[in-house]
């Protein structure tokens, strides 16, 4: 079974889109390095077959050499994955430098060339901010340059689920026919 990796900053709703994705009783808490021992889970794809998703420790900017020496054994999940899905908090004022830091930090574990997948979680969120009211309004919505390439979904509300494990089984699909 294919193995597809969480990551992201730390608090970018990893473990909460781990567990509406798989069902997965993971620890959710809005507290820095909540998640420090990886968890597995297997989830369904929309053709039936199944993959391995794993919840991985968040980054944070600037990690300190010691500090990615001490999270290694969460870190060697990624290098199982087939697919990373980096999972970002669309709202946050920084996101875009957060998700600047994430595929820094994947650069320096040798995991540029990975396959990768950008889920920009918390979308239910942006109505405060006026730019939607529904699901499929904020799927048409624009979004900014740099996550151009991103899917909108709310773990919490199970928004744009349905389009992540359909995008996730087309990736995994695309990747083993290059193998």
């Amino acid at each position: 079974m294919p193995v597809v990796s969480l990551v992201g900053y730390t608090n970018a709703g990893k473990s909460t889109l781990m567990h509406a994705l798989s069902g997965a009783d993971v620890l959710v808490e809005d507290r820095l390095f909540a998640t420090l021992d990886p968890v597995t889970r297997r989830v369904r794809l929309p053709s039936g077959a199944h993959a391995l998703l794993t919840d991985t420790v968040g980054f944070i900017q600037k990690l300190p050499t010691q500090l990615v020496a001490a999270f290694r054994a969460t870190l060697e999940e990624l290098e199982e994955a087939a697919l990373l899905l980096h999972v970002v908090d669309i709202t946050h004022p920084d996101a875009e430098q957060q998700a600047r830091t994430v595929e820094q930090t994947l650069r320096e574990l040798g995991l540029a060339e990975r396959p990768r997948l950008t889920a920009l979680n918390k979308a239910d969120l942006l109505v405060e901010d006026g730019r939607g009211k529904t699901e499929d309004e904020l799927a048409a919505a624009p979004l900014p340059r740099w996550a151009s390439d991103g899917l909108q979904v709310s773990a919490a509300k199970g928004w744009g689920l349905d389009g992540l494990r359909a995008r996730i089984e087309g990736t995994l699909a695309r990747w083993r026919t290059r193998d």
